[in-house]
């Protein structure tokens, strides 16, 4: 039977209905997912995120990547799973998230679910090919930096780091759609749609607009061409895996998710949408590879767009 190790650093009702939604999901985890060799778990559930972020990766990432990593959970203590061969599997639940406060018990069922794939993603090897297929996207990031013409702010430095902060992005929404597709093939369909419903109310209020972005470009605030287009990917994401399905919630979500932004932005955006749709499976190498590529063309055509207005 498998251990579950709760660390809850929340109180009252809330403890008390995230602590039920955790074994509940737990049950039918271990009931469908037949993992002999997982015979423990840890799971935090705290309104400090960075700092038991930095308790959890800090001690057991390599010296290499300490501030690569400091800097991730300083800036995006996002719920996560965390999980290397020979550790016990360690998932922490933001609770700042609106779910908790509003004790939306199948959100946070949706939340958990969904962090469990993750980790049956990692066991069976999938996220760690996803990873190594940024390294092996390199190589077309520096063919597209050796036509680069620069033009400020888009130094050729810095659109490195652009690139690889697209496709590390893009690897990472493949990850979640895939963590999604087992979760719905586990009968958690609802509990996903509720998370996700959750998570997009009130995101009309996020807007990017052409004036903006060029003003915040010749202001040398490149970070935010790169914001608007992730943010736009980021939140069309939660409709993916119920289109791919055809269930019937595909719609609202994606409806709700529809941000102003640039026309650029949303023509080259969608392009990449509709290639995340065509996934199957996390070994489809030619398809995955596609859409990283895609992501990095698209991403500097809307660089080339801007750098055209800047000079």
């Amino acid at each position: 039977m498998l251990e579950i190790i709760k660390h809850m650093e929340v109180k009252g009702e809330k403890a008390r209905l995230t602590s039920r939604a955790i074994t509940s999901v737990l049950k039918e985890f271990e009931k469908r997912s037949h993992v002999k060799k997982l015979k423990k778990i840890e799971i935090y559930v705290t309104e400090n995120p960075v700092s038991v972020a930095e308790k959890i990766l800090l001690p057991k990432v390599p010296v290499r990547r300490h501030g690569e990593i400091r800097e991730w959970i300083t800036q995006n203590a996002a719920s996560f799973t965390y999980w290397v061969k020979g550790t016990t599997p360690i998932l922490m639940l933001n609770a700042n998230e609106e779910i908790f406060q509003d004790l939306n018990y199948n959100a946070i069922e949706g939340l958990v679910a969904h962090e469990l794939m993750h980790l049956l993603n990692k066991l069976d090897g999938i996220e760690k090919e996803l990873e190594e297929e940024i390294d092996i996207s390199g190589e077309h990031i520096l063919k597209l930096l050796e036509s680069h013409k620069e033009v400020k702010p888009f130094t050729i430095d810095r659109l490195f780091v652009s690139f690889v902060r697209v496709t590390s992005t893009t690897v990472l929404f493949i990850k979640d759609i895939f963590a999604n597709s087992r979760a719905m093939s586990f009968g958690f369909d609802e509990e996903i749609y509720e998370n996700y419903r959750a998570a997009l109310e009130g995101v009309k209020q996020i807007k990017f607009t052409e004036e903006g972005i060029l003003k915040a470009l010749k202001e040398d605030k490149k970070h935010v061409l790169d914001n608007a287009f992730l943010t736009y990917l980021g939140l069309n994401l939660p409709w993916i895996t119920f289109k791919m399905f055809e269930i019937k919630w595909y719609k609202q979500l994606q409806d709700m998710a529809r941000i102003e932004v640039p026309d650029i932005i949303k023509k080259k955006g969608d392009k990449i949408l509709s290639e995340l749709v065509n996934l199957r499976s996390g070994h489809d190498e030619k398809q995955i590879r596609k859409i990283i590529k895609l992501s990095q063309d698209n991403y500097y055509d809307i660089v080339r767009h801007y750098c055209r207005k800047l000079r």
